[in-house]
């Protein structure tokens, strides 16, 4: 009745709203393994010999059968992690949360130089130089777009009947 099908990664929203019965776009990967029906898995096998997506909702007995999925989603917090893994900063910020702590309260006036001190015991100057570079080179360019139709700048250039 039902038949077997990979998909990609979904977020635990996603997997939150099919389980409700309300649609959920999917494509072919490797991460979720579900079970669809017939006409489900004509429309699925079509979207993914075009290298596209589907919508897909579940019916009541596919929600009962896909409880399963529950916390297996993909979370902001996983994200996080695995970013923060792949830049291997994972010690300066659990270094930084115990020192941050205590140094950041009571903070008065010589926030920058207690700041630049704390950056500077943890051997974080580098990591944090290298994010602002990129940063800033994302943002360099934005400025603001000049909107509606140019203006006349000065009068007339010939007088009429001239």
């Amino acid at each position: 009745m039902y038949n077997p099908i990979s998909i990609a990664p979904l977020t635990e929203s996603q997997i939150s709203k099919a389980l409700k019965g309300l649609p959920v776009r999917v494509s072919s990967g490797n991460q979720h393994d579900i079970e669809i029906s017939k006409e489900q898995l004509k429309k699925f096998a079509k979207a993914q010999k075009l290298g596209k997506a589907m919508n897909l909702t579940f019916d009541p007995f596919q929600i009962q059968k896909h409880m399963k999925l529950i916390g297996s989603g993909v979370s902001r917090t996983k994200k996080y992690n695995n970013w923060v893994d792949t830049l291997g900063a994972r010690q300066v910020i659990d270094a930084g949360m115990s020192k941050g702590a205590s140094s950041i309260s009571g903070m008065g006036v010589s926030r920058t130089k207690k700041y630049n001190n704390w950056v500077d015991t943890l051997g974080a100057r580098d990591l944090i130089n290298a994010g602002m570079s990129r940063g800033a080179s994302t943002i360099s360019g934005f400025g603001l777009k000049k909107r509606g139709r140019p203006r006349k700048t000065g009068g007339a250039l010939y007088v009429a009947g001239s």
